[in-house]
């Protein structure tokens, strides 16, 4: 077999021309056009990514935001729930310091009309009594006040000297005084002529009380530390009781 070296030759170099021309004419272009479109799709994939960036930080900001207004509506509701319960214990506490007021000035005023109610029924009792003494004991100024001091001024005066040393060293105990027990209360002068006439009997440093007894009835006691001396309607009943069983 014999080879045509010039041929073989010939036939390379048409080859390799060709090769060159598709590598020039073809393979370039299509290898740009691949880069090329290469790009585009990874700038296209990088502006995708981005939008999908922007999109979940918008997302991310619309959900912060969205929490900060439950959060401070939250806050808000809390506050005005809170404000709320106060004014509502605020009108409580005025609501019940003013019913404890209402009821308090009730049972004052009740208290007072009962305090001037027994005070009338006592006075009519007193009356009464007064005048059922005067008619049993045919004395009928046994239980008015001047009477009750005349008495016990009068009383005071007939003591023996005895007596009345008794009732002075009764009275020199220190704290000790004298209380003047009567049915009804006394009004300041009726007092003011007790304390005269008691001072001027043991002196102006007695110290003098005044208590009421409606027991009495009437009339008036003299209460020293260990003796009493009696012008009261009682005494005069129970007296005339023993007299009568007498």
């Amino acid at each position: 077999m014999q080879i045509d070296w010039w041929t073989l030759a010939f036939q390379v170099v048409n080859f390799l021309a060709v090769v060159w021309l598709l590598s020039r004419l073809l393979f370039r272009p299509i290898r740009r056009v691949i880069e090329e479109r290469e790009a585009a799709d990874r700038a296209a994939a990088q502006a995708a990514q981005a939008k999908v960036d922007e999109a979940l930080a918008v997302k991310q900001d619309y959900t912060a935001r969205l929490a900060d207004f439950a959060e401070a509506q939250r806050r808000e509701e809390a506050d005005l729930h809170k404000q709320m319960a106060e004014e509502r214990d605020a009108l409580l506490a005025k609501a019940r310091s003013e019913a404890e007021k209402l009821l308090d000035e009730a049972r004052a005023r009740i208290e007072a009309e009962r305090s001037q109610t027994v005070d009338q029924l006592r006075a009519q009792i007193g009356e009464l009594a007064t005048g059922m003494a005067q008619k049993a004991l045919g004395a009928p100024d046994i239980v008015t006040p001047g009477a009750a001091l005349a008495q016990a001024s009068a009383r005071l005066a007939a003591l023996s000297g005895t007596d009345l040393k008794d009732l002075v060293t009764d009275l020199g105990v220190e704290g000790a005084g004298v209380t003047v027990v009567t049915a009804a209360d006394l009004p300041d002068p009726a007092r003011d002529r007790w304390r005269q006439m008691l001072q001027e009997r043991f002196g102006a440093a007695l110290a003098i009380g005044f208590e009421t007894d409606p027991a009495l009835i009437g009339g008036a006691e003299l209460r020293f530390p260990h003796a009493v001396l009696s012008f009261s309607v009682a005494a005069r009943l129970r007296e005339a009781v023993e007299t009568v069983k007498g």
